[in-house]
């Protein structure tokens, strides 16, 4: 992260131009076909075209990937990541059981993680009916239960695996590892969020990206004649 633009692809760059296909709701590259209908809409005629601040937008009005809550969020974790540390951040407490300075940003990813997860099951959930979609989702309610449990039920498999199974491994580790030391930050170890936790987390942040979107196109959008697996 060398540059202002670096940073900055770094943190948000998976979701520029990112929009929800209008065919199957799938997220894909404004620029490109998406990748579960093929509905391409980059090749529309220079009329079906605007131009803002020199570059060109389609007229057509399509939902964005991120709602306001999800990039404030990453906001607020970047700004935590870039913050100079300074005598405040030397806390009271003895160094062995003392968080990392930077603690803030492992606790806002995994709410943004969390917001993310929200959005993936009530969209996998939408197609049935409303009752059952709402008991499922209050009977599992917690983040845990669903990534296991709910994702058993209504695919068969967790959502680790599914992560496995399109060559995420790393990515379902880093998750479990830092649900683990979160749940123990919460519950009285502080230490459990160290330096190398945050610094893994921020590392990992495009590639989380790119594996969240992957494991969404697999379950969430509507698919009838797509491949078995969405790359």
């Amino acid at each position: 992260m060398s540059s202002q633009n670096d940073d900055w692809e770094w943190w948000w760059g998976s979701w520029r131009d990112r929009i929800r296909c209008s065919s199957c709701r799938a997220l894909m590259d404004l620029n490109a076909p998406c990748p579960v209908c093929a509905a391409d809409y980059s090749s529309a005629s220079p009329a079906d075209f605007i131009e803002r601040h020199g570059r060109r937008f389609p007229a057509q009005t399509f939902a964005g990937a991120l709602d306001w809550s999800p990039y404030l969020m990453l906001q607020l974790m970047h700004r935590d990541w870039l913050r100079p540390l300074g005598e405040a951040d030397n806390m009271s407490l003895p160094s062995e059981i003392r968080p990392s300075s930077r603690a803030l940003v492992v606790l806002l990813f995994w709410t943004y993680f969390e917001t993310l997860m929200n959005w993936y099951y009530a969209t996998t959930t939408s197609d049935l009916p409303k009752s059952i979609a709402s008991d499922l989702l209050r009977r599992y309610g917690v983040i845990g239960a669903r990534l296991d449990r709910l994702h058993r039920i209504l695919f068969d498999t967790t959502y680790g695996h599914d992560l496995e199974t399109l060559e995420y491994s790393d990515i379902r580790s880093h998750l479990e590892n830092l649900q683990k030391r979160r749940n123990a930050f919460m519950h009285g170890t502080p230490e459990a969020i160290n330096n190398e936790l945050v610094d893994e987390t921020v590392q990992l942040l495009p590639r989380f990206h790119e594996a969240w979107i992957h494991a969404f196109n697999l379950r969430c959008a509507r698919r009838p004649n797509a491949p078995e697996l969405c790359r």
